[in-house]
């Protein structure tokens, strides 16, 4: 039985043939002198879609997202270091979202970019206060949020939910004082009542209707997110997977009938990633249990290599099979076998 996500297939010897498992140290700590490179964090909770009567099991996605990403071909540059998972015990999700900050305010100083695999839309206030906590934002003159997601999720419950972490953010950066800006991408007409735009509205958020984001009109999407970027210093992408067409993506709580399709948002990702102000980057609501040949874990695991792929940019060819680059994968093949895992 598989004790890690991390596995995938060997085709031969040599950077000319690896995949994302070659390049993952799981629990290895970045050195001084390594490079900035990537780190991965995991968030194991559907506690936010329970209370928000939604179908559980996202709790399971972190898994089975690094399993999808293991099997990709790598083609960048950069360092990939897991650095673990916070889960939530029993029903205490704050307390969880508070650990799982606590252990990002000291991961995402440490790495170039910092990707957090969800879990429930929660996820995002977690992932969010510990970038607050870690010190990143000093300085930063203006820094935004870039939502997709069929939700607002900006609702006024008495208690945390799946759906309130946009309005947890909004309401945390006003207390804090910053100038901070947030839209969404990908809202659903049908899955927001009237009140929710209101919230929308009361809160200043910018916002494109899925409608408004078939692959015909891609220009305007990528002229929106130019918009939302053009004065910020820093970007945190947070993408929730049932944003996608139920047929993309039907492994979450609530399968769109519309969405964005893959393509569209492929296209935003990738743009938002080429204004190398991207520092942190969600993927949150695959569940495995309803995930039909693993399309919506697949589909995360395109998004984040996409994301990652043009944050880093590609090797030189000359500089694909270095002597460094040659004892990296030989120290993870080495770690594998220790593991007995190879």
């Amino acid at each position: 039985m598989e004790t890690t996500p991390w596995m995938g297939r060997d085709e031969g010897p040599g950077a000319i043939h690896t995949r994302w498992h070659h390049m993952v140290y799981a629990g290895r700590v970045q050195k001084e002198d390594d490079p900035k490179g990537l780190a991965i964090f995991g968030f194991e909770s559907h506690e936010g879609t329970i209370r928000n009567q939604g179908r559980p099991g996202a709790a399971k996605g972190p898994f089975q997202i690094r399993h999808a990403l293991a099997e990709l071909a790598f083609h960048g540059g950069q360092i990939v270091h897991d650095r673990g998972n916070v889960a939530v015990d029993g029903h205490d999700m704050e307390k969880a979202q508070a650990d799982a900050a606590d252990k990002l305010a000291e991961i995402i100083p440490e790495h170039r970019m910092t990707v957090v695999l969800g879990g429930g839309h929660e996820t995002t206030y977690a992932a969010y206060s510990g970038l607050a906590a870690s010190g990143e934002l000093n300085g930063v003159k203006k820094w935004g949020m870039i939502s997709f997601d069929s939700h607002f999720a900006v609702r006024n419950t008495p208690q945390p939910t799946a759906v309130t972490a946009v309005r947890q953010v909004i309401t945390d950066e006003k207390k804090a004082g910053r100038d901070f800006s947030c839209s969404v991408v990908g809202v659903s007409e049908v899955s927001n009542t009237r009140a929710q735009f209101e919230h929308a509205r009361d809160l200043e958020l910018s916002y494109l209707k899925d409608e408004e984001c078939a692959e015909c009109r891609i220009q305007d999407v990528l002229e929106f997110v130019d918009r939302q970027l053009a004065d910020l210093d820093l970007v945190y992408l947070s993408v929730d997977m049932d944003v996608l067409p139920g047929y993309q993506a039907p492994g979450v709580s609530s399968p769109s009938s519309l969405g964005v399709p893959m393509i569209v948002l492929l296209e935003a990702v990738k743009r938002i990633a080429q204004s190398g102000k991207l520092a942190i980057m969600d993927v949150v609501g695959a569940i495995p249990e309803f995930d039909l040949d693993h399309r919506t874990a697949r589909a995360a695991a395109r998004l984040i290599d996409q994301a990652t792929l043009t944050a880093f940019g590609r090797p030189a060819a000359d500089a694909a099979d270095t002597p460094e680059h040659r004892e990296l994968l030989a120290e993870r093949q080495r770690a594998l076998h220790s593991q007995g895992l190879s």
